[in-house]
């Protein structure tokens, strides 16, 4: 159902399962990632609080924090729980390039330069993170550096690259 896009239905079958098993960690972050495609961000955040008591060292639930985090605007959070799923795997892209995007809500550029860089150290391939990077340097006046980032993002199918590239690059 999930894979359907059928998400409150997702949501029952998970509700009936967890009710003999509370405690299953693949039901509650399916139910919690369910949760979020249906915009019930504080259900969400709940089952994927739920399992970082049953399992500290879970990185796909602090992350899912973060994520949860920074779509409710509570940035601070977001950097957080990033933080937390780096403390597990520092070698998680994704982890750095949540704490960045928080970082920049939060006016920490060169915070944020530092984990998009680390995220694309990790991940060459990280397109948004290139996209996002670029981003801060424009506003540094790094125009040629925000331009070879701006292109790689393009190259790795970032959408919003190529406005980007005409508007800052041509």
């Amino acid at each position: 159902l999930f894979k359907k896009g059928k998400y409150a239905e997702a949501v029952a079958v998970f509700n009936n399962e967890l009710e003999t098993n509370p405690s299953d960690i693949t039901l509650l972050y399916n139910r919690g990632r369910a949760f979020e495609e249906l915009g019930k961000l504080d259900e969400a955040e709940a089952d994927f609080t739920k399992i970082t008591e049953l399992d500290e060292k879970n990185v796909s639930a602090f992350l899912s924090l973060s994520q949860v985090n920074y779509k409710k605007g509570t940035y601070n959070k977001a950097v957080i729980f990033a933080d937390k799923a780096l403390e597990v795997n520092d070698n998680s892209a994704q982890g750095h390039f949540l704490s960045a995007r928080a970082k920049h809500q939060l006016g920490y550029l060169d915070k944020a330069l530092e984990s998009y860089s680390l995220a694309i150290n990790i991940n060459k391939d990280y397109g948004e993170a290139y996209f996002y990077r670029a981003a801060i340097k424009i506003g540094k006046n790094q125009s040629k550096s925000a331009c070879s980032d701006i292109a790689k993002a393009v190259n790795l199918g970032v959408p919003e690259a190529d406005k980007a590239q005409t508007k800052y690059c041509k």
